[in-house]
């Protein structure tokens, strides 16, 4: 966002011609003991209370940084891209060494006798294994290669012999059919996860963004208040005294001179509730970009008035239905639906286990022989679950689960359709509010020429009181409706830009 000092909504010092050539002498005598106290306040303010100033592309680009939703959407996109790692490590060969030693006991068994009767022996034994497990699982089918090498060592101490029970070598290979496939659906779900927080972060830059616009233009308001309580303070001495004089020269009744001590008294009471609303707006943008307000006020610079774009409603559209993670995260909740439909149909429907493996293996009273001539192995096991009654569980299961699934469906199509007609409706804002920054603007330019002519018109004895305060009070209300227009004219601008993720002003992704 390209931003451009424009002038402020009103001087910070204003220097009217109250004084002409003709007038009394003592008019300027009595005038520049105030021109000097205005001086000396505002150097005296300026050291007191440091100030700092802040645009509105500035505070975005802080906030889209800092702020807590984009430093939560951060830590869940780094969770989200950690679990999609882990689930690559997962595929990868996986090697794990087992062991159990020692593995003592010392009791008594119980052995039944050839008469049937029981006689107890006592048992010494130490039981210890080591293997090594290698295994890799397939995503595609579920399925599971393993290859082992393992070792196991009896020690009986009643018996004073020692047994090893060995295999070098196995091969096995397990695969379920019909069976629901985890692998299979993190395979989608889990990439979709990621993209859906990537969009969450950009998002959340956009809603911060969108919140530093906001809180730019409380700034901007307290501020304006500022900059028009200063003005008509100025204004209002500098019209005491010239009423004072007049007032001694029987120019002006008593009430005119009440009148306008009344208009300054206003002015300085405004002139301190405005740098309190100064001070509110600044702490608020600390805490916005979580820092601590140390006592610096804040001041505005007005961003350039114009967005020189046209953005066409079919491609902010196309941007929206693309960019935005509501649609998105819609989308992973039918995913998320229909593998729940699918986990619940295979689950509790027929099964069949599938184990085949081969290898060597050889039990001896010495080590050597398991590795030297160890026996073939060979393994073929095929399980068979096939459901006869379930009393209509299956069934009531999954029909929840499509019900669920037809839920998210029309979730996925509400979303869309509230978002569309949201930007739709910001689209339409977007051509009235630039028409009306465009009139805001001249109605305050000729508010303020208006406010000067009636000033000088009212130094000369032209016009009276009421129409002068009519005036100013004309000007401030105008320069006030011409802030709340900018504000409504970029607010709706960070509103578009949020909804659909894109900076039109550069015409490229938010973030990028």
């Amino acid at each position: 966002m390209n931003n451009h000092k424009l002038p402020a909504l009103l001087p910070e010092t204003s220097a009217f011609p109250f004084i002409t050539p003709g007038k009394e002498g003592s008019l300027m005598v009595k005038i520049l003991p105030v021109i000097f106290a205005l001086l000396f306040s505002t150097v005296f303010c300026t050291c007191v209370r440091a100030q700092e100033t802040v645009t509105l592309e500035m505070l975005q680009e802080q906030a889209a940084a800092s702020a807590i939703n984009v430093l939560t959407a951060r830590q869940q996109l780094d969770a989200a891209k950690l679990e999609l790692d882990a689930y690559g490590f997962g595929l990868k060969p996986r090697l794990d060494l087992v062991a159990n030693f020692p593995n003592y006991f010392r009791t008594s068994s119980e052995v039944s006798q050839d008469d049937g009767t029981v006689a107890f022996r006592e048992v010494e034994l130490n039981n210890s294994f080591v293997g090594l497990f290698a295994s890799q699982q397939i995503a595609s089918t579920g399925g599971t290669i393993s290859l082992e090498s393992r070792l196991q060592r009896t020690d009986n101490f009643v018996q004073d012999n020692k047994f090893y029970n060995g295999s070098p070598l196995r091969l096995t290979y397990r695969q379920p059919i019909l069976a629901f496939n985890a692998l299979k659906w993190d395979r989608k779900l889990l990439p979709l996860q990621v993209t859906v927080n990537e969009r969450e972060l950009t998002a959340a830059r956009a809603g911060a963004a969108l919140e530093a616009t906001d809180r730019f233009f409380d700034l901007v308001s307290a501020d304006q208040e500022r900059r028009i309580a200063e003005v008509n303070k100025a204004a209002n001495e500098q019209l005491y005294t010239v009423a004072q004089e007049r007032y001694e020269l029987g120019k002006i009744n008593r009430g005119d001179l009440v009148q306008l001590r009344l208009e300054l008294t206003s002015a300085e009471q405004n002139l301190l509730r405005a740098r309190r609303l100064v001070g509110a707006a600044s702490a608020a943008i600390y805490r916005l970009l979580g820092k601590a307000y140390d006592m610096i006020l804040l001041r505005p610079e007005l961003p350039e008035t114009e967005v020189k774009t046209n953005i066409d409603t079919k491609r902010a559209l196309s941007l929206m239905q693309h960019r935005r993670p509501e649609i998105l995260a819609a989308q992973q909740q039918t995913l998320e639906a229909e593998r729940e439909e699918d986990r619940v149909r295979r689950d509790l429907g027929p099964r069949i286990d599938v184990e085949a493996g081969f290898g060597f293996v050889r039990n001896d009273e010495e080590l050597s022989p398991i590795y030297s001539d160890p026996k073939n192995e060979r393994i073929l096991s095929v399980n068979l679950t096939l459901p006869i009654l379930d009393w209509g569980e299956r069934k009531a299961l999954t029909k929840r689960a499509a019900s669920a699934r037809d839920l998210a469906e029309e979730v996925a199509r509400r979303t869309e359709l509230e978002l569309g007609t949201e930007l739709v409706q910001l689209l339409e804002q977007w051509k009235t509010v630039q028409e009306e920054l465009r009139l805001a603007t001249q109605i305050k330019d000729l508010a303020t020429e208006r406010f000067e002519i009636s000033k000088e018109s009212y130094e000369l004895g032209a016009i009276p009181l009421s129409q002068l305060t009519l005036a100013q009070q004309a000007r401030d209300q105008n320069t006030r409706a011409y802030a709340s227009t900018l504000r409504a004219y970029w607010f709706t601008y960070a509103q578009l830009a949020r909804l659909t993720l894109w900076d039109f002003i550069n015409d490229k992704p938010l973030g990028d």
